[in-house]
């Protein structure tokens, strides 16, 4: 992440934004201090060159004035975020059928960045106002934030804490999933005119589906390019809010090491409840909370490797 330099003249600074946007890498964050009006002026310019895409994606904080703008994830980032956030609603769908409680998975609704736009005020400077997945919860006629999901690789992992503990301690989520993942080499998309282009799509997607049935875990190879690394490990912590001013942490599960998928159960126990995903004071969930949601190891597969 590029960060601000304190004596940069803010010109200096709107045209590094601009070629930031410009340039659009993946997996990239750029901050800057402008006023409002450059800001404005700016998201108009991002406007022109993408238009209604979601990302590169231009937030701003009014109290330090600063920019924010966040580039595409990458493929695999984006996978195992939006794969887990619907196995952990089916999951929870099957235990609240099961139980006889129907309208509370119709109150259950997918929300990040694999999802939709962000609908939370209540900017925090400290976090990106979307998570990577999650689940929001309708409860007395308005949306409750119940569950995000925040994935990155290993180097990353003291950001990632930091995220989870400001969505449930600043935005008041209530549950935090936190998915590290190591990958040998880190991906850097390798695409140019020369190695891919629209004729090759249906070709490079059989390339990419036949790889994931082989060798799931990759490298995913195609034209003599490298278009994901080795994913060498993968676990998960799960984050709750205590109260207004803490959280504790789930002992990490650890679903992959040494590039071999470790889960052996047909089910998995993240440490998760549907009372995760419920107010305290809904009335309606008082009797399931205490219901665990196991997520099926094929579920997990698809989140970890790509499938």
């Amino acid at each position: 992440m590029d960060s601000i330099s304190p004596t940069e003249p803010e010109g200096d600074q709107y045209q590094r934004a601009l070629d930031f946007l410009s340039t659009n890498k993946r997996e990239q964050c750029l901050r800057v201090q402008l006023t409002i009006d450059k800001y404005e002026e700016l998201l108009h310019r991002a406007e022109n060159l993408y238009g209604e895409k979601k990302y590169p994606y231009v937030d701003y904080c009014p109290d330090t004035s600063t920019v924010i703008i966040y580039t595409a994830p990458s493929s695999l980032h984006g996978m195992v975020s939006a794969h887990l956030q619907t196995a952990i609603y089916h999951a929870a769908a099957v235990e609240l059928e099961r139980h006889n409680e129907p309208e509370l998975v119709r109150r259950l609704k997918a929300y990040g960045e694999s999802s939709n736009r962000p609908s939370f005020g209540g900017y925090d400077p400290r976090v990106s106002n979307t998570p990577d997945g999650g689940l929001i919860y309708s409860f007395n006629h308005r949306d409750v934030l119940a569950l995000v999901i925040e994935t990155g690789l290993t180097e990353d992992y003291h950001k990632l804490q930091k995220d989870i503990r400001v969505w449930l301690t600043g935005m008041h989520c209530r549950t935090g999933i936190l998915i590290c993942l190591q990958e040998e080499p880190k991906f850097k998309s390798p695409r140019t005119r020369e190695s891919y282009n629209p004729e090759i799509v249906d070709d490079f997607h059989k390339v990419m589906v036949d790889t994931s049935n082989e060798t799931p875990f990759g490298p995913y190879i195609y034209n003599s390019h490298t278009w994901f690394g080795k994913l060498a490990g993968v676990f998960v912590e799960v984050h709750r809010r205590v109260d207004a001013d803490g959280e504790n942490c789930v002992e990490p599960k650890w679903l992959v090491r040494s590039g071999t998928f470790v889960i052996h159960d047909e089910q998995l126990d993240f440490g998760l409840t549907l009372g995760d995903l419920f107010p305290d004071d809904d009335a309606d969930a008082a009797d399931v909370r205490s219901v665990v949601i196991k997520l099926g190891t094929e579920d997990i597969k698809n989140c970890s490797c790509l499938a």
